[in-house]
């Protein structure tokens, strides 16, 4: 099993996930799979701040990324128990 890194990905204010899906879209391009040292890059475009919610203040939002972190982690460690 390859070791992981997690980039997450965040909008600024009034944004949405999709301002940032051509910047996710080339990360997957220059470095999607698992690189030669046997390190994974995971994206994580984060969703749960968009719009309105952005003007929640930092604190706020920095937990619901944190939950969408949590929540990601969970798959795939749930995903690699079944390997």
């Amino acid at each position: 099993m390859p070791d992981v890194h997690l980039l997450v990905l965040i909008h600024g204010m009034w944004g949405n996930p999709s301002h940032l899906a051509h910047v996710n879209k080339i990360i997957h391009e220059v470095k999607g799979g698992v690189e030669d040292s046997g390190v994974e890059l995971e994206v994580l475009l984060a969703e749960t701040n968009k719009d309105e919610s952005t003007y929640d203040g930092i604190d706020w939002g920095g937990e619901r990324v944190a939950e969408e972190v949590i929540l990601l982690t969970a798959v795939s460690n749930h995903d690699d128990s079944h390997c």
